[in-house]
Parts: C-alpha cells; sequence; structure tokens
C-alpha cells in the first residue's frame, strides 16, 4: 500500500470506535504523529517480552497474537482484524510485551508512540474509558477460552471457533458460509490447545458426513446447525 497522507491516515483513524467522536483537529494531531508500516505475512511485529511502546492500528490485512513455549509449542490468543487495536497492554503500563504479535496477511498498520500518545489520553479521557472497554473484552475472551478449555470436548471447541468464525469471516455461498482466512490446521490447533493431527483428523470426519468443505484457501460450512450443536455439546 502506498503510504498514507496525514488526511487519509486522519480517516482511518476516525473510522476506530476508540477515537470515532474525536474532532477533526485532535484526530489529525493524532495522525501527524504516527507511523505506517508494512510488514509481510509471516513476519513478526514485536515478540514476547520486547518493549512494548507502540500501539497498532490494523488498516489492512490481519495479525494473530500468539506465544512459543521453550519446546516450540504455540497457543493462539487473538486474530486481529482491519479496523482493530493491538499492542495496548505493553503500550499503557510501559512494561515488556505479553505475547508475539505476527502477520496472518501482508498488513499494513498505522503505528502509535506511546510518548505522544499518552500526553494526548490525559486530554481525552474518553479515550481511557474506550480503551479499557477494549481490555475488558479481552480479559473476557480470554476467560471464555479458559472455560472451554476446562468444560469442552475437543470436538466442541473446535465446531465452537468453526462457527464463530463463519458468523464474523463468513461469505454467504448457496452451499452455505465459506471462511476465507490465511489460518493453517497448525494455527487453529494452537488457538484450541491441540495439535494439527486432532484438527485434521476431525474435519475430515466432518468432510465425509457432509457437514463441512474443505480446499487449501477456504472451509465451507455447509451443516451449520449440526456445527452449532456439537458446539453446545448437544451431539
Amino acid at each position: 500500500m502506498a503510504q498514507l497522507t496525514v488526511e487519509e491516515k486522519r480517516d482511518v483513524l476516525k473510522k476506530h470506535f476508540l477515537l470515532q467522536h474525536l474532532r477533526d483537529w485532535d484526530l489529525e494531531l493524532l495522525a501527524r504523529h504516527s507511523r505506517q508500516i508494512e510488514v509481510s505475512s509471516g513476519n513478526t511485529i514485536f515478540r514476547k517480552l520486547d518493549t512494548g511502546d507502540t500501539m497498532y492500528v490494523v488498516v489492512s490485512g490481519r495479525v494473530v497474537i500468539c506465544s512459543q513455549s521453550p519446546d516450540g509449542r504455540e497457543v493462539v490468543f487473538n486474530i486481529i482484524n482491519p479496523g482493530e487495536v493491538f499492542g495496548e497492554i505493553a503500550f499503557l503500563d510501559g512494561r515488556s510485551r505479553t505475547a508475539d504479535a505476527r502477520v496472518l496477511e501482508d498488513a499494513t498498520c498505522i503505528a502509535l508512540d506511546r510518548r505522544s500518545f499518552l500526553p494526548f489520553l490525559e486530554e481525552h479521557p474518553k479515550v481511557v474509558v474506550e480503551l479499557l472497554l477494549i481490555l475488558c473484552e479481552r480479559v473476557r475472551s480470554t476467560t471464555v477460552h479458559i472455560e472451554d478449555t476446562a468444560f469442552l470436548e475437543f470436538r466442541s471447541r473446535l465446531a465452537k471457533k468453526l462457527v464463530g468464525f463463519g458468523q464474523y469471516y463468513g461469505k454467504a455461498v448457496e452451499q452455505g458460509s465459506r471462511i476465507e482466512l490465511a489460518l493453517s490446521q497448525t494455527e487453529l490447533g494452537a488457538m484450541l490447545q491441540a495439535t494439527r493431527e486432532s484438527v485434521n483428523r476431525q474435519m475430515r470426519r466432518w468432510v465425509k458426513n457432509g457437514i463441512i468443505e474443505v480446499d487449501k484457501k477456504s472451509i465451507t460450512l455447509l451443516d451449520m446447525d449440526r456445527l452449532e450443536a456439537i458446539a453446545d455439546d448437544c451431539e
């Protein structure tokens, strides 16, 4: 993507619910202190324990927030989509990063540096409240994830994740809802604390039973009712 002008950055920031109530003059001031970054798929924007002095707004592409154990196992916490922010925890408390941020699909982001944004927050308390709401939503999401891991069988967790992807990313097609997301079975397993083999085995069963259809670039949910029943542990 070509470099955005200050006005274009302002317009991007204005679309985010965190900043949408601000005056154009304030947004333009913020845009002047921002940076645009372009990162290719597979590359890392920051790593766990890095200094956290920047928050990011995704303009295009997707970013996955994840962490790896010393033996190479990975857990995926969240997928950040266009219009969403990430890196806010270390940005606010000034401490190190709590996870890695890896680009899932070629991404353009607007970077907001702490030294410029904190004085801005002092003058705009409504933005602080919105940031707190984002943090609360992330905590709620983590709580649900922990509960699902503790209480649901793997097949139910996988079905629930696919249903959620269908609702968020799905495109209506004649057969059902098609999910086009550059997420490997290894990464999907990392979101569910399961192996790639477990994901592959279960998805092949659902393909055989006509519940889903899988190709290299997408997953089509053919029978949403059955998936929802499995997600609710009712089948």
